[in-house]
């Protein structure tokens, strides 16, 4: 009987955490500025065929100076955002990070080697309007938790196979957050268009495990379905949404 009564404390516990308490499960972001941006969800759906503009994305750099940076961290970034814009049907996309690829391939047609016919032609890259660069400069993938505090917690109220099984159904929970500024330069004059800073939070309780969809790019990998993960994809999302609402006009040709 007094198990039974123990037990619903603890659960009547479990609920007031998630309804109330310091960390609640899920995602959050903030843009500095630009708050004027569109639902990018609603924009998605709705058809657009509209004009272009010509837009590259260049290689993510870290400002953090903590260690955890890589090159392929910093080209899988850059990867995440060309594929986001690319989908938006917004932009022509042009490439950048194999462009050396793309060098080599035009060269190999110049030499003679390769049918005429068929060759990549020398002087026929398309140049970029605009230019996406960024920094990232808060990381922090583990920035609070209490993993097993809640487990803990049941385990020393209830003891033995009690609390052990509630324990194991509580978990625990970790926070990612990450913060990029982010810029939008006219390729031909060098002009700052606008600027931003997002950020990106994300909080999971361990209730099993989750699995986030879509694959990450580069030398993400190691961040799949952990909170730095989802960190990064609203980081993302909201970059794309500030891309979309402060490109000129001006820069959309048919």
């Amino acid at each position: 009987m007094l198990k039974n009564v123990i037990v619903k404390f603890v659960i009547f516990l479990f609920c007031c955490f998630y309804l109330t308490g310091c960390e609640t499960p899920g995602t959050k972001a903030t843009v500095t500025s630009g708050q004027d941006s569109p639902d990018m969800a609603y924009s998605q759906q709705q058809a657009y065929n509209g004009p272009q503009a010509r837009i590259a994305v260049a290689r993510f750099k870290d400002k953090t100076g903590g260690g955890w940076w890589t090159g392929s961290i910093g080209d899988g970034m850059a990867d995440q955002l060309t594929t986001a814009l690319y989908n938006t049907n917004r932009y022509i996309v042009l490439e950048r990070e194999a462009l050396d690829d793309v060098l080599s391939e035009q060269d190999l047609g110049a030499s003679g080697r390769v049918r005429a016919d068929t060759a990549a032609k020398v002087g026929q890259i398309e140049g970029a309007e605009l230019l996406v660069v960024a920094a990232v400069t808060e990381f922090d993938g583990a920035a609070s938790g209490a993993e097993g505090g809640l487990t803990g917690m049941a385990t020393g109220v209830l003891g033995g196979s009690y609390g052990t099984m509630l324990g194991g159904a509580l978990g625990g929970y970790k926070k990612a957050h990450m913060a990029i500024d982010m810029r939008i330069v006219d390729a031909k004059t060098s002009r700052v268009l606008a600027a931003t800073s997002v950020e990106g939070e994300a909080t999971d309780v361990n209730l099993g495990g989750f699995a986030a969809s879509g694959a990450l790019a580069g030398g993400l990998g190691g961040w799949k379905n952990t909170p730095t993960e989802k960190a990064l994809r609203v980081c993302i999302q909201k970059a794309v949404e500030f891309i979309v609402s402060k490109t000129p006009p001006k820069y959309y040709h048919d």
